[in-house]
């Protein structure tokens, strides 16, 4: 439920064209049973902050752009599925150091500015489905390459067919 002095909020990773190509191919080729994600709203998130006050919108931004992101490369090698969720995902059997670290560093940040968001263990993935009707299918080895170069600060938006996200502000790397 959105009203209009809320904004549903998350920082994300947003994948090149590459990068969301070559999962979407990987989605067609797995052909789950479920409601596959349009490639448009392939991410990595990194912190959810769900509803906000429009007020603390500045507030958000400042803490974005206090934090210097890592250029580094994510390797999204394994398919996994969070069951009772329903979800199939595509993540990374490793997580670069530094990406962690910034991760770390955001959510650390979010704590000091008093800004609420889901404490939940991070655990980068990209969906690739929803609603997920039967076990997750067995799928031959992948590794889609995936070089950071920033993260954005997105809005949730509910739309008739589902959810739209639009990029409130991005931050490069190594600024």
């Amino acid at each position: 439920m959105t009203s209009a002095g809320r904004k549903r909020l998350f920082f994300a990773l947003n994948p090149d064209e590459a990068v969301r190509k070559s999962a979407a191919a990987l989605q067609r080729d797995c052909d789950a049973e479920g409601r596959a994600v349009p490639p448009a709203n392939f991410h990595v998130t990194l912190a959810f902050l769900g509803m906000q006050e429009a007020e603390v919108l500045p507030r958000v931004l400042d803490v974005a752009a206090d934090l210097d992101f890592p250029r580094c490369e994510l390797v999204l090698d394994r398919l996994g599925s969070f069951r009772r969720a329903g979800v199939l995902w595509l993540g990374a059997s490793e997580v670069p150091p530094d990406l962690a670290l910034f991760q770390h560093a955001l959510v650390g940040a979010l704590l000091d500015a008093d800004i609420g968001h889901d404490r939940k263990p991070w655990k980068p993935h990209l969906t690739l489905y929803r609603k997920l009707r039967t076990p997750p299918p067995t799928m031959p080895t992948v590794a889609i390459r995936w070089r950071l170069e920033g993260f954005s600060l997105v809005e949730s938006v509910s739309v008739n067919r589902g959810v739209v996200y639009h990029d409130i502000a991005t931050w490069s790397a190594g600024r």
